[in-house]
Protein backbone atom coordinates (compact mmCIF):
# COMPACT_ATOMS: atom_id res chain seq x y z
CA UNK A 1 0.00 0.00 0.00
CA UNK A 2 1.37 3.38 -1.06
CA UNK A 3 2.09 5.21 2.45
CA UNK A 4 2.82 8.73 0.55
CA UNK A 5 5.75 10.95 0.91
CA UNK A 6 6.40 13.58 3.78
CA UNK A 7 6.85 17.07 2.97
CA UNK A 8 8.70 19.57 5.41
CA UNK A 9 8.02 23.13 4.21
CA UNK A 10 7.46 26.40 6.00
CA UNK A 11 8.77 24.96 9.32
CA UNK A 12 5.26 22.04 8.71
CA UNK A 13 5.17 18.60 8.17
CA UNK A 14 2.39 17.14 5.75
CA UNK A 15 1.76 13.99 4.33
CA UNK A 16 1.03 13.37 0.42
CA UNK A 17 0.66 11.02 -2.26
CA UNK A 18 3.25 9.74 -3.83
CA UNK A 19 3.35 10.29 -7.88
CA UNK A 20 2.97 7.01 -9.45
CA UNK A 21 6.06 8.49 -12.01
CA UNK A 22 8.81 10.06 -9.51
CA UNK A 23 11.65 9.36 -11.23
CA UNK A 24 13.91 10.83 -8.08
CA UNK A 25 12.09 14.15 -8.15
CA UNK A 26 9.23 15.76 -5.97
CA UNK A 27 5.52 16.04 -7.59
CA UNK A 28 3.13 17.15 -5.35
CA UNK A 29 -0.29 16.92 -6.66
CA UNK A 30 -1.87 20.01 -7.37
CA UNK A 31 -5.01 19.63 -4.94
CA UNK A 32 -2.48 19.08 -1.98
CA UNK A 33 0.00 21.74 -2.89
CA UNK A 34 -0.84 24.94 -1.23
CA UNK A 35 -1.06 22.78 2.05
CA UNK A 36 2.21 21.60 1.78
CA UNK A 37 4.33 24.39 -0.10
CA UNK A 38 2.05 27.25 0.28
CA UNK A 39 2.06 27.61 -3.30
CA UNK A 40 -0.60 27.18 -5.80
CA UNK A 41 -1.21 26.39 -9.52
CA UNK A 42 -3.46 29.36 -10.98
CA UNK A 43 -3.61 30.47 -15.02
CA UNK A 44 -0.69 32.68 -14.54
CA UNK A 45 1.46 29.69 -13.13
CA UNK A 46 2.53 28.20 -9.62
CA UNK A 47 2.08 31.34 -6.55
CA UNK A 48 3.03 32.01 -3.75
CA UNK A 49 0.94 34.65 -2.43
CA UNK A 50 2.53 35.84 0.73
CA UNK A 51 5.47 36.66 -1.08
CA UNK A 52 3.46 37.58 -4.70
CA UNK A 53 5.33 34.95 -6.82
CA UNK A 54 4.28 33.63 -9.98
CA UNK A 55 5.85 30.83 -12.10
CA UNK A 56 4.87 30.66 -15.73
CA UNK A 57 4.87 27.22 -16.39
CA UNK A 58 5.78 27.40 -19.99
CA UNK A 59 8.75 24.68 -20.19
CA UNK A 60 8.40 21.44 -20.54
CA UNK A 61 8.53 19.10 -17.49
CA UNK A 62 7.05 21.19 -14.75
CA UNK A 63 3.36 19.94 -14.80
CA UNK A 64 1.99 16.09 -15.71
CA UNK A 65 -1.30 14.43 -15.79
CA UNK A 66 -1.78 10.85 -14.10
CA UNK A 67 -4.34 9.34 -12.74
CA UNK A 68 -6.76 12.06 -13.11
CA UNK A 69 -4.52 14.36 -11.47
CA UNK A 70 -2.46 17.02 -12.01
CA UNK A 71 1.17 17.34 -11.04
CA UNK A 72 3.44 19.98 -10.08
CA UNK A 73 7.40 19.21 -10.42
CA UNK A 74 8.31 21.15 -6.92
CA UNK A 75 12.07 19.63 -7.74
CA UNK A 76 12.33 21.68 -10.92
CA UNK A 77 10.43 24.66 -9.15
CA UNK A 78 12.45 24.79 -6.66
CA UNK A 79 15.80 25.26 -8.89
CA UNK A 80 14.36 27.92 -11.08
CA UNK A 81 13.43 29.82 -7.16
CA UNK A 82 17.06 29.09 -6.10
CA UNK A 83 15.36 27.13 -3.15
CA UNK A 84 16.96 23.88 -1.53
CA UNK A 85 15.09 21.38 -2.12
CA UNK A 86 16.78 17.34 -0.61
CA UNK A 87 15.40 13.92 0.45
CA UNK A 88 16.40 11.17 2.13
CA UNK A 89 17.88 8.49 0.28
CA UNK A 90 14.50 6.42 -0.48
CA UNK A 91 12.58 9.94 -1.44
CA UNK A 92 10.05 9.08 1.15
CA UNK A 93 11.15 12.63 3.09
CA UNK A 94 11.54 16.09 1.52
CA UNK A 95 12.82 19.29 2.90
CA UNK A 96 11.81 22.21 1.34
CA UNK A 97 14.34 25.36 2.37
CA UNK A 98 13.18 28.75 3.20
CA UNK A 99 12.72 30.54 -0.46
CA UNK A 100 15.10 33.37 -0.64
CA UNK A 101 12.51 35.93 -1.34
CA UNK A 102 11.61 35.61 2.06
CA UNK A 103 14.80 37.65 2.97
CA UNK A 104 14.65 40.18 -0.36
CA UNK A 105 12.92 42.98 1.18
CA UNK A 106 15.26 42.88 4.24
CA UNK A 107 18.73 42.45 2.66
CA UNK A 108 17.73 45.82 0.22
CA UNK A 109 15.83 48.32 2.89
CA UNK A 110 16.14 46.56 5.64
CA UNK A 111 12.64 45.79 5.89
CA UNK A 112 11.71 42.99 8.78
CA UNK A 113 10.88 40.09 7.29
CA UNK A 114 7.22 38.51 8.47
CA UNK A 115 6.92 35.32 10.65
CA UNK A 116 3.82 33.44 11.64
CA UNK A 117 4.83 31.42 14.46
CA UNK A 118 3.01 29.80 17.61
CA UNK A 119 3.78 30.68 21.12
CA UNK A 120 3.81 28.21 24.27
CA UNK A 121 0.15 29.30 24.79
CA UNK A 122 -0.71 28.08 21.75
CA UNK A 123 -1.57 32.06 20.31
CA UNK A 124 -0.44 33.03 16.82
CA UNK A 125 2.45 35.63 16.84
CA UNK A 126 2.90 37.47 13.37
CA UNK A 127 5.20 40.26 13.28
CA UNK A 128 3.18 42.19 11.13
CA UNK A 129 0.38 42.79 13.60
CA UNK A 130 3.32 44.35 16.06
CA UNK A 131 3.62 47.13 13.51
CA UNK A 132 3.02 50.32 15.45
CA UNK A 133 5.05 49.34 17.99
CA UNK A 134 9.00 48.95 18.25
CA UNK A 135 9.63 45.33 18.89
CA UNK A 136 12.69 43.93 20.28
CA UNK A 137 13.56 39.99 18.91
CA UNK A 138 15.69 38.18 21.21
CA UNK A 139 17.16 34.77 20.75
CA UNK A 140 18.37 32.67 23.12
CA UNK A 141 18.74 28.64 24.07
CA UNK A 142 19.16 26.19 26.74
CA UNK A 143 22.56 24.74 25.86
CA UNK A 144 23.02 28.83 26.30
CA UNK A 145 24.06 30.86 29.32
CA UNK A 146 21.55 33.65 27.86
CA UNK A 147 19.35 31.29 29.14
CA UNK A 148 19.31 33.40 32.45
CA UNK A 149 18.55 36.45 30.31
CA UNK A 150 15.03 35.25 30.04
CA UNK A 151 14.14 36.55 33.78
CA UNK A 152 16.00 39.90 33.10
CA UNK A 153 14.05 40.69 29.95
CA UNK A 154 10.63 40.17 32.20
CA UNK A 155 12.16 42.58 34.38
CA UNK A 156 13.32 45.02 31.93
CA UNK A 157 10.05 44.42 30.43
CA UNK A 158 8.15 45.30 33.66
CA UNK A 159 10.11 48.07 34.31
CA UNK A 160 9.61 50.24 30.63
CA UNK A 161 5.93 49.08 31.23
CA UNK A 162 5.50 50.87 27.49
CA UNK A 163 2.37 49.73 25.77
CA UNK A 164 4.04 51.09 22.61
CA UNK A 165 7.16 48.00 22.88
CA UNK A 166 6.71 44.28 22.61
CA UNK A 167 9.37 42.02 23.39
CA UNK A 168 9.46 38.36 21.01
CA UNK A 169 12.28 36.44 23.35
CA UNK A 170 13.14 33.23 21.06
CA UNK A 171 14.24 29.49 22.24
CA UNK A 172 15.87 28.43 19.80
CA UNK A 173 15.60 25.11 20.69
CA UNK A 174 14.75 21.77 18.60
CA UNK A 175 13.92 19.44 21.73
CA UNK A 176 10.65 22.21 22.09
CA UNK A 177 8.91 23.09 25.30
CA UNK A 178 10.09 20.02 27.15
CA UNK A 179 13.71 21.88 27.97
CA UNK A 180 12.73 25.34 27.00
CA UNK A 181 9.08 26.04 28.46
CA UNK A 182 9.97 26.23 32.14
CA UNK A 183 12.77 28.75 31.98
CA UNK A 184 9.46 31.48 30.36
CA UNK A 185 7.59 29.52 33.25
CA UNK A 186 9.65 30.54 36.15
CA UNK A 187 10.30 34.00 35.10
CA UNK A 188 6.57 34.49 34.60
CA UNK A 189 7.18 36.15 31.02
CA UNK A 190 4.60 38.53 29.84
CA UNK A 191 5.86 39.20 26.55
CA UNK A 192 5.95 36.80 23.74
CA UNK A 193 7.08 33.81 24.24
CA UNK A 194 8.52 31.15 21.55
CA UNK A 195 9.91 27.86 21.37
CA UNK A 196 11.25 28.22 17.55
CA UNK A 197 12.11 24.05 16.99
CA UNK A 198 13.19 24.16 13.59
CA UNK A 199 15.11 27.99 14.21
CA UNK A 200 12.95 29.83 11.58
CA UNK A 201 13.17 33.13 12.96
CA UNK A 202 17.07 32.97 13.43
CA UNK A 203 17.00 31.11 9.72
CA UNK A 204 15.00 34.41 8.17
CA UNK A 205 17.23 36.44 9.87
CA UNK A 206 19.90 34.71 8.79
CA UNK A 207 21.22 34.74 12.72
CA UNK A 208 23.94 31.98 13.63
CA UNK A 209 24.58 32.43 17.46
CA UNK A 210 22.70 33.53 20.80
CA UNK A 211 21.87 35.63 22.13
CA UNK A 212 21.48 37.66 18.76
CA UNK A 213 18.82 40.37 19.16
CA UNK A 214 17.00 43.25 16.70
CA UNK A 215 15.23 46.37 16.99
CA UNK A 216 12.51 46.87 14.55
CA UNK A 217 10.61 49.83 14.92
CA UNK A 218 7.07 50.94 14.47
CA UNK A 219 7.46 50.76 10.57
CA UNK A 220 8.95 46.97 10.78
CA UNK A 221 12.16 48.12 9.43
CA UNK A 222 15.26 46.47 11.25
CA UNK A 223 17.35 49.31 12.80
CA UNK A 224 20.22 47.04 15.18
CA UNK A 225 21.27 43.88 14.96
CA UNK A 226 23.60 42.53 17.34
CA UNK A 227 25.09 39.31 18.73
CA UNK A 228 26.43 39.38 22.18
CA UNK A 229 23.25 40.97 22.81
CA UNK A 230 22.62 39.82 26.40
CA UNK A 231 20.41 40.89 29.31
CA UNK A 232 22.70 41.25 31.86
CA UNK A 233 25.89 39.53 33.62
CA UNK A 234 26.15 36.07 35.08
CA UNK A 235 28.39 33.63 36.87
CA UNK A 236 28.18 29.51 36.13
CA UNK A 237 30.86 28.51 38.74
CA UNK A 238 33.91 31.11 38.54
CA UNK A 239 32.78 32.16 35.24
CA UNK A 240 31.87 35.24 34.07
CA UNK A 241 29.71 36.07 30.95
CA UNK A 242 27.25 38.58 29.71
CA UNK A 243 26.92 42.12 29.82
CA UNK A 244 24.26 44.91 30.36
CA UNK A 245 25.95 46.73 27.05
CA UNK A 246 23.07 45.48 24.94
CA UNK A 247 19.72 45.75 27.32
CA UNK A 248 20.61 49.43 28.48
CA UNK A 249 20.66 50.22 24.83
CA UNK A 250 18.03 48.70 24.42
CA UNK A 251 16.00 50.85 27.06
CA UNK A 252 17.30 54.17 26.05
CA UNK A 253 15.97 52.98 22.41
CA UNK A 254 12.56 52.81 23.38
CA UNK A 255 12.39 55.63 25.96
CA UNK A 256 14.43 58.75 23.93
CA UNK A 257 13.96 56.73 20.87
CA UNK A 258 16.98 56.30 17.80
CA UNK A 259 19.77 58.45 18.41
CA UNK A 260 23.06 58.89 16.87
CA UNK A 261 24.94 56.85 19.35
CA UNK A 262 22.36 54.21 19.26
CA UNK A 263 22.20 54.39 15.40
CA UNK A 264 23.75 51.30 13.80
CA UNK A 265 25.75 52.27 10.33
CA UNK A 266 24.66 50.88 7.47
CA UNK A 267 27.26 48.82 6.88
CA UNK A 268 27.24 47.29 10.69
CA UNK A 269 23.45 46.57 10.07
CA UNK A 270 24.10 44.99 6.54
CA UNK A 271 26.93 42.57 8.07
CA UNK A 272 25.35 41.85 10.98
CA UNK A 273 21.67 41.19 8.82
CA UNK A 274 23.55 38.26 6.85
CA UNK A 275 23.18 37.54 3.49
CA UNK A 276 22.88 34.20 2.69
CA UNK A 277 24.10 31.81 0.40
CA UNK A 278 23.24 28.79 -1.25
CA UNK A 279 25.25 26.88 1.19
CA UNK A 280 23.77 28.54 4.20
CA UNK A 281 20.26 27.40 2.57
CA UNK A 282 20.90 24.10 1.88
CA UNK A 283 22.56 23.51 5.22
CA UNK A 284 19.05 24.84 7.00
CA UNK A 285 17.22 22.43 4.82
CA UNK A 286 19.40 19.31 5.92
CA UNK A 287 19.08 20.75 9.60
CA UNK A 288 15.40 20.57 9.66
CA UNK A 289 15.58 17.19 7.73
CA UNK A 290 17.78 16.32 10.48
CA UNK A 291 15.47 17.71 13.56
CA UNK A 292 12.62 15.30 11.77
CA UNK A 293 14.45 12.27 11.95
CA UNK A 294 15.28 12.90 15.67
CA UNK A 295 11.42 13.72 16.64
CA UNK A 296 10.99 9.99 15.07
CA UNK A 297 13.49 8.41 17.29
CA UNK A 298 15.58 7.59 14.13
CA UNK A 299 18.71 8.86 15.76
CA UNK A 300 21.55 7.62 13.38
CA UNK A 301 19.22 9.05 10.09
CA UNK A 302 19.59 12.25 12.29
CA UNK A 303 22.68 12.21 12.86
CA UNK A 304 23.45 11.52 8.97
CA UNK A 305 21.32 15.00 8.17
CA UNK A 306 22.90 17.14 11.23
CA UNK A 307 26.30 16.56 10.46
CA UNK A 308 25.67 17.62 6.71
CA UNK A 309 24.11 20.59 8.14
CA UNK A 310 27.06 21.28 10.02
CA UNK A 311 29.34 20.87 7.32
CA UNK A 312 27.53 23.07 5.21
CA UNK A 313 27.34 25.83 7.17
CA UNK A 314 30.67 25.50 9.38
CA UNK A 315 30.13 29.32 11.27
CA UNK A 316 26.64 28.49 12.19
CA UNK A 317 26.65 28.20 16.25
CA UNK A 318 23.33 27.74 16.40
CA UNK A 319 22.87 24.23 14.22
CA UNK A 320 26.86 23.07 15.94
CA UNK A 321 25.42 23.34 19.63
CA UNK A 322 21.91 22.23 19.21
CA UNK A 323 23.06 19.13 17.30
CA UNK A 324 25.99 18.49 19.99
CA UNK A 325 23.19 18.80 22.79
CA UNK A 326 21.36 15.91 21.22
CA UNK A 327 24.06 13.81 22.60
CA UNK A 328 24.27 15.95 26.26
CA UNK A 329 24.88 18.85 27.48
CA UNK A 330 28.28 17.88 28.44
CA UNK A 331 29.15 16.33 25.10
CA UNK A 332 28.13 19.65 23.90
CA UNK A 333 29.69 21.82 26.42
CA UNK A 334 33.26 19.59 25.45
CA UNK A 335 32.45 20.49 21.76
CA UNK A 336 32.06 23.73 22.23
CA UNK A 337 34.84 23.98 23.90
CA UNK A 338 37.05 22.36 21.37
CA UNK A 339 35.69 24.28 18.24
CA UNK A 340 36.12 27.77 19.76
CA UNK A 341 39.83 26.96 20.85
CA UNK A 342 40.26 25.87 17.16
CA UNK A 343 38.81 28.82 15.77
CA UNK A 344 41.18 31.09 18.51
CA UNK A 345 44.22 29.32 17.61
CA UNK A 346 43.75 29.40 14.08
CA UNK A 347 43.35 33.42 14.52
CA UNK A 348 44.45 34.89 17.58
CA UNK A 349 43.94 38.73 16.46
CA UNK A 350 40.96 38.38 14.32
CA UNK A 351 38.42 35.56 15.50
CA UNK A 352 35.89 36.39 18.22
CA UNK A 353 32.87 34.01 19.21
CA UNK A 354 30.05 37.13 19.15
CA UNK A 355 30.38 39.94 16.70
CA UNK A 356 31.68 42.48 19.01
CA UNK A 357 28.64 45.25 20.02
CA UNK A 358 29.15 48.19 18.10
CA UNK A 359 27.66 50.07 21.22
CA UNK A 360 29.41 52.11 23.84
CA UNK A 361 29.70 50.06 27.28
CA UNK A 362 27.67 51.88 29.75
CA UNK A 363 29.74 53.89 32.93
Amino acid sequence: MDKGITILANDNITKVAACPNNEDALWIRADELKVATGFELKESGACYDPLNICIPLLEEGFTQTLSDHKWLNISKLSQRLEQACISNDDHTVWSLGLLPEARKAMLTSSIAPDFEIVDINGEIVRLSELKGKKVLIVTWATWCGCRFDVKMWQDIYEELNDPNFEIICVAEDSQGDVVAKEWFVNAKATYKCIVDTTHKISTMFGWVNVPTGAWIDEEGVIVRVNEDAYAGEHMIGNYKFGNTTFANATKDWVKNGLSAQLKQTKENLSANTRSTSADDLLADAYFKMGIYFQHQGADEMAEKYLKIAQDLAPDNWNIHRQTWTYKGMDYATQMWRERTKAKYLNDKKNWSYYVPLDLATPS
